[in-house]
């Protein structure tokens, strides 16, 4: 999957990342009327050392895709630096790529995948020291910014307002997510999906060896909630739980000797977030981007993802997550609009969601004993 240009100086991975050898980068200053974007600008000037290119980078036949192709294609190629050029801060290594958006984690996720597959294929272990460069307008104050900092010892958001001058051994440029693997939803298989995993346990100190006690599993239920802007104003979600508190009683009543409780991830500290989820047996949770988290539930794990009467089930991105890591997955749908309540909320019938946890039950303790 490799290919290259200026005789291997430049290499490209698929359609995920490019590694360019001996790189200076400038941070430019935005003019004041220009409009915050998530498209990669000209917000900075990429200079690389090469012995076999000069001036720009040949791009004939290498089928690139954005921001890679508009950031290869602003290089410049050059037998040396003057001494005036060279930068006063020397890094080992950058990372460069532009974020989808500030707060989605499943479009987050697919750009980390991208990441770790450069890190694991390039031999750079989760503690090497690297600078993270945003080429956004999200700044460092995202709400998954705990979630980027942790890739990085280093990070420098371009804002526009500030010059940086850095030289860097190896700049890894990372493409957008959106043409990585996690987001081909028709691979039979996720290709380092284990070692993706493993990658995020080792970030975040969570156990990897959870066994499944069939006598007192742990139900855990994404609640979402509306949230707020930065500006204040009330940020409506969709596809929420009709009487939750009431939902979490009745499932407990039904399974006594099970621990059911309901997560409002987006409290806690992405530590948390990660260490409840490794420790999640069975994983509950209307459609939406906090289902993501079952690329790292443990290995036995079940999956019930409800869709409500006003969301396409054709939107397959956890059933596909799911499959890739062989968990024990369904969906259901509901049809009725007398279940369909104002503000986004869905009554589930409970008897669906207990028929589908006793399912689980019934298959993996019988395999499990079977052991």
């Amino acid at each position: 999957k490799f290919f290259y240009a200026c005789e291997k100086e430049i290499v490209f991975f698929d359609k995920m990342f490019a590694v360019v050898s001996n790189v200076l980068f400038e941070s430019l200053i935005r003019p004041q009327n220009q409009t915050p974007t998530s498209q990669p600008l000209a917000k900075f000037g990429l200079r690389s050392l090469s012995t076999h290119c000069a001036g720009v980078v040949d791009i004939t036949g290498l089928h690139l895709k954005e921001p890679i192709l508009t950031w290869v294609k602003q290089m410049r190629l050059t037998e040396r630096f003057n001494d005036n050029e060279k930068a006063p801060v020397h890094r080992d290594i950058g990372l460069l790529l532009s974020r989808h958006d500030d707060g989605n984690l499943y479009h987050a996720m697919t750009q980390m995948y991208n990441i770790v597959i450069a890190k694991l294929l390039l031999g750079i272990s989760p503690n090497r020291s690297v600078v993270g460069i945003f080429a956004d307008d999200y700044g460092s104050h995202t709400i998954l910014q705990e979630l980027w900092d942790s890739f990085f010892q280093e990070t420098l958001p371009l804002s526009g307002e500030s010059h940086r001058k850095l030289q860097f051994d190896k700049l890894i440029m990372i493409n957008s997510g959106y043409e990585g693997y996690l987001n081909h939803h028709r691979l039979s298989k996720l290709p380092f999906v284990g070692e993706f995993k493993q990658y995020f346990n080792s970030l975040f100190g969570t156990c990897s060896e959870r066994k499944l006690d069939c006598s007192s599993i742990n139900i855990r239920v994404i609640l979402r909630q509306d949230g707020t802007y930065r500006n204040g104003t009330i940020k409506v979600t969709e596809r929420k739980f009709y009487n939750e508190r009431n939902l979490l009683k009745e499932i407990q009543k039904s399974f006594p000797s099970h621990s059911v409780k309901g997560l409002r991830l987006e409290n806690y500290p992405m530590k948390s977030q990660f260490l409840f989820i490794s420790k999640t047996d069975f994983l509950i949770g209307v459609h939406g981007a906090g289902m993501t988290f079952a690329l790292f539930l443990p290995e036995y794990a079940g999956v019930l993802e409800l869709f409500p009467l006003y969301r396409d089930t054709g939107n397959v991105h956890y059933r596909t997550i799911s499959k890739w890591r062989n968990l024990h997955y369904r969906a259901w749908q509901n049809f009725k609009t007398e279940n369909e309540f104002p503000n986004f909320q869905t009554h589930f019938p409970v008897r669906v969601i207990a028929y589908y946890i006793q399912e689980f039950l019934d298959s993996r303790c019988k395999r499990y004993s079977m052991i």
